[in-house]
Parts: structure tokens; C-alpha cells; sequence
């Protein structure tokens, strides 16, 4: 038996399955935004980390990082050259998602197409735009960079 899906129709399933993903553990599919730091316990300029409820539960792992033109700038030239600051500026903001067991799932299921979906998601979510996605799906440490 074949099921003909539209493409308006596989996008809100995706977008659903999203909701699901990235829900705490007490149902609540609420995104919240938090300052990210440093490892002095400061807080960067122009990047959040991306959290559920379970934040505290979990020893402080977030779910999903943004960053936008002023954390690249904040950092330079302590961390970073200034052909890497303006390259990383170009870009922006950028979102990351550094669990690879997710994105590994969504890749599954999805293919690629849960990434166009995931940038409106994710602006829906936290009302912060999207340029450009980091994903990695594998230990390699390599990431898959998707411009929006």
C-alpha cells in the first residue's frame, strides 16, 4: 500500500516530531534561552545556550547553541585569528546542535529534510534567526553546515 504524504504535510510532522525531540521530561515543550558561558563563569557576548526544563537536572547540558557576530568579535584574538573572526561573521548567527545522537535520528528519518523545517522551528521557539546550522551526526567531529 502506498501513502502519498504532501510536502506542507511531512513539514508539520517533522515539526511535530521536533516539539517531541526537544521536549523535557515533564512534557513541556518550552525552549528557554540562557546566556552562555565561559570557563570562568562569565557570560560570552552574542551567544545562548538553548535549554528545556531537564537543564538543571542534567549537569547543565543544553540542547542547542546560538551564536551571532559579537560572540566572534568577543573572542578575537584570544581564541581565534581575525580571517577565522570574519569568516565566522559571515555566517551568523549560527545555530549548533552538538548531540549526535539527534541529529543522527533526524538524518534517519528524515533525510535532509528536516533541516529547512528545524530553522523555522527553531526561530518559532526561541525568536532568534538562523543563518547558518551546524549538525553533527558522528564522533568524527566534523560538521555538517547547512546556509539558510
Amino acid at each position: 500500500m502506498k501513502y502519498i504524504i504532501t510536502e506542507s504535510k511531512l513539514d508539520q510532522i517533522i515539526y511535530d516530531y521536533l516539539d517531541e525531540l526537544f521536549t523535557s521530561k515533564d512534557g513541556d515543550t518550552e525552549l528557554y534561552k540562557i546566556p552562555s558561558i565561559d570557563e570562568n563563569g562569565d557570560d560570552h557576548v552574542g551567544s545562548y545556550d538553548i535549554v528545556n526544563n531537564d537543564y538543571y537536572e542534567r549537569d547543565g547540558d543544553h540542547l542547542v547553541t546560538w551564536t551571532d557576530k559579537e560572540y566572534y568579535e568577543s573572542i578575537h584574538p584570544e581564541y581565534i585569528t581575525k580571517d577565522e573572526m570574519e569568516k565566522q561573521s559571515k555566517m551568523c548567527p549560527v545555530v549548533e546542535i552538538r548531540d549526535f545522537p539527534i541529529v543522527r535520528q533526524l538524518k534517519g528519518y528524515f533525510g535532509d529534510l528536516w533541516i529547512p523545517v528545524f530553522g523555522r522551528w527553531f526561530t518559532d521557539k526561541t525568536g532568534l534567526p538562523i543563518k547558518t546550522l551546524y549538525s553533527n551526526d558522528s564522533w568524527s567531529g566534523s560538521y555538517n553546515v547547512t546556509t539558510f
